[in-house]
């Protein structure tokens, strides 16, 4: 068993269309739905002691929706910007972007940008992931390496990922009753925690965060070794 929570836990937030259609809405109130309850998850998070939770907003593959639908979920982001920004400096929370940069609108990533300079100080982080691909991830990293002249290893990868900064997931829950990770965080995902759920993200609540700590606690992990070897891993 696992004598302490998760520092890192990654959210794919999958369900929001889903829901606004089984509630009679529009797909944009689902997403609208979606960001407020992830307000609720990341206040939850920190009293959890959680250091670290990644969000999982826009993948590379989602450029291939509909412009109306992608449109609307860049009007979102800007109109939940200011939004978010104050909960972070209010509460003392470092905005970490992962994903590229070159695709972004140009205001989200100047958004982005200034949060992330206002916050630099902060230790508690919150990383939304925008235009983010697990396999698109590590192509970038090795891109890195090599235009650094570095050897190509383990070491230099995770050195140049996106999420280097960032402390090692635990912890990787899935809503919208999908069980499959769909690249995200291919490289980093190898020895963290699943919970998938078959609630629609804009139902998963604070409790159901609260019950995939406690499913993670209940587990022993062994990174491939024996208990001992897990207690040295962490």
């Amino acid at each position: 068993m696992t004598e302490q929570g998760p520092k890192h836990i990654a959210i794919i937030m999958d369900g929001n269309r889903r829901w606004a259609k089984n509630n009679g809405l529009s797909t944009k109130e689902g997403h609208t739905q979606g960001a407020k309850n992830l307000e609720l998850l990341l206040n939850k998070a920190n009293e959890l002691g959680v250091e670290c939770l990644t969000a999982w907003g826009f993948s590379t593959e989602n450029w291939k929706r509909s412009k109306q639908e992608v449109d609307g979920l860049w009007s979102l982001v800007k109109d939940y910007a200011n939004y978010y920004r104050k909960l972070c400096l209010d509460n003392e929370i470092r905005l970490i972007h992962i994903g590229r940069k070159d695709r972004l609108p140009s205001f989200i990533l100047k958004l982005i940008s200034e949060v992330e300079e206002e916050t630099k100080h902060f230790t508690r982080i919150f990383a939304p992931a925008f235009d983010y691909g697990g396999h698109d991830e590590i192509v970038r990293a090795i891109n890195r390496v090599q235009e650094k002249g570095l050897e190509v290893s383990e070491k230099t990868i995770e050195a140049n990922l996106d999420t280097a900064t960032l402390p090692p997931v635990d912890l990787i829950i899935r809503t919208g009753d999908v069980v499959r990770l769909s690249g995200f965080l291919s490289w980093q995902s190898e020895y963290a925690e699943y919970y998938f759920s078959q609630k629609m993200f804009p139902d998963f609540g604070t409790e159901d965060l609260e019950d995939a700590v406690m499913q993670f606690c209940k587990v022993e992990r062994r990174y491939g070794g024996d208990g001992a070897l897990a207690i040295a891993k962490k």
